[in-house]
C-alpha cells in the first residue's frame, strides 16, 4: 500500500475547512493536525489535534497546507522547509518579492516541494485555451478584457482586523480576489511590457483599493484591460475576452460560454447551465474539485520528486504583476 501523505494545516479559517473536504477526496493524503492562534476549535475542524505553532507539534507529519493571512504565508513556509517539510501554500504566494523569493530558497535548500493553490490554471476550459494559444491556433490575439467584478460586504472586511490592509492582506481585490486570474492572464499571455492603472475605495471603509482597471501593453501589440472589484454588487462571474485575428471567444468562471474562431472547433464539453456563480459574493467555497487537482498533483510531487504544477517561481509572477499595478496608478 502506497504510504499516506500527512499533512498539518496552518490557519484555522474558511479556506482550511475547503481543503479539509477536499483531502477528504484525496486517496493516500490525511490531516493529522491544525496549527492556529485561535482559543477554540472551529467547525469542521474539531476533532483534529490543535497545536499553536509548528514547532510545538509532537506527531509525524510530511507538509503542511498554508491557510494563514496572505503576508505572514513566508513565515510558515520557511520554518516548515527548514524542519524538512513539503509546502502547499494558498494564494497569493505572498506580497513582496523579497518575502516569496525567501520562501523559494527555503524550500530549494531543504529540498522539499513548493506548490501553491493557483488552481484555476487547470478548472475547466482553460488549459484547452492555454494549449491553443500557445500554439497559434487561435491567431494573432490583439485584444483581451478580464473583468473580475465580485462583491464583499462590510461584515466580511470587519471579520478580521488584518482585512483590507496593505500591511498583512497586501491590498484589496487585486492581490486578494482577482489573484488567481492575474495570475492566469499571466500564464496565458505572459508579463506585459507596461501597464497604466487606475484604483479607488468606493464603498468600504478600508485602506486598500475596492474597484480598480489597468490597461496592459504586450509584445506584438496586444491590449490588455483588467478590472478587479469587491463594490460591485451583487457579485458577477469572472469574465475574458479574447479577441483575435480569427475571431473571439469568451471564458466565464472558466468555462467557454461564447465562441466564434473561423477554422476552429470549439472545444468546450460544458454547457453554459453548468457554468455555475461561485466566488463572485463570498469567500466560501463549496466546490473542491479544483482544490483537488492541486492537491492531488502535490501528492505526487511529494512522492516523486517532481515539480508542482504551480511552482514558487511560477505563482511569483502574479505577486509581481499584481505589485507593478499598485506601482502603477496614475
Amino acid at each position: 500500500m502506497s504510504k499516506s501523505i500527512k499533512f498539518v494545516i496552518i490557519g484555522s479559517g474558511n479556506i482550511a475547512g475547503t481543503y479539509l473536504s477536499a483531502l477528504n477526496n484525496i486517496e493516500n493524503a490525511e490531516v493529522v493536525a491544525i496549527v492556529s492562534g485561535k482559543t477554540e476549535k472551529p467547525h469542521p475542524l474539531s476533532h483534529l489535534p490543535f497545536f499553536k505553532n509548528i514547532s510545538e507539534i509532537d506527531i509525524d507529519f510530511d507538509a503542511v497546507i498554508i491557510c494563514t493571512p496572505n503576508g505572514i504565508h513566508h513565515l510558515s513556509a520557511i520554518e516548515a522547509a527548514n524542519l524538512g517539510k513539503h509546502v502547499l501554500c494558498e494564494k497569493p504566494i505572498d506580497i513582496t518579492l523579497k518575502s516569496i523569493d525567501k520562501m523559494i530558497d527555503a524550500c530549494r535548500n531543504n529540498n522539499v516541494r513548493l506548490g501553491v493553490a493557483y488552481q484555476r490554471r487547470y478548472s475547466s476550459d482553460n488549459p484547452i485555451v492555454k494549449k491553443m494559444i500557445d500554439s497559434g491556433e487561435l491567431g494573432q490575439i490583439f485584444s483581451v478584457d478580464l473583468s473580475v467584478k465580485n462583491y464583499r460586504n462590510d461584515a466580511y472586511y470587519n471579520s478580521s482586523p488584518y482585512r483590507g490592509t496593505y500591511g498583512i492582506d497586501g491590498g484589496g481585490p487585486f492581490i486578494q480576489q482577482a489573484s488567481h486570474y492575474i495570475d492566469l492572464y499571466y500564464w496565458f499571455f505572459g508579463k506585459p511590457n507596461k501597464l497604466v492603472s487606475k484604483l479607488g475605495t468606493f464603498v468600504h471603509d478600508i485602506e486598500v483599493e475596492d474597484h480598480g482597471a489597468v490597461i496592459c501593453a504586450h509584445d506584438l501589440g496586444m491590449i490588455g484591460t483588467i478590472t478587479a472589484s469587491t463594490a460591485t454588487k451583487p457579485g458577477f462571474p469572472a469574465k475574458m475576452e479574447i479577441y483575435t485575428s480569427k475571431g473571439y471567444l469568451i471564458l466565464e468562471n472558466d468555462v467557454i460560454t461564447h465562441w466564434d474562431v473561423q477554422g476552429v472547433e470549439n472545444p468546450t464539453t460544458q454547457s453554459a447551465s453548468e457554468n455555475t456563480h461561485t466566488g463572485a459574493a463570498t469567500a466560501a467555497v463549496a466546490d473542491t474539485t479544483n482544490h483537488e487537482t492541486i492537491l492531488n498533483d502535490f501528492v505526487n510531487a511529494v512522492k516523486t520528486g517532481d515539480d508542482c504544477l504551480v511552482t514558487g517561481e511560477s505563482a511569483r509572477n502574479a505577486t509581481e504583476m499584481v505589485l507593478e499595478i499598485y506601482n502603477s496608478q496614475f
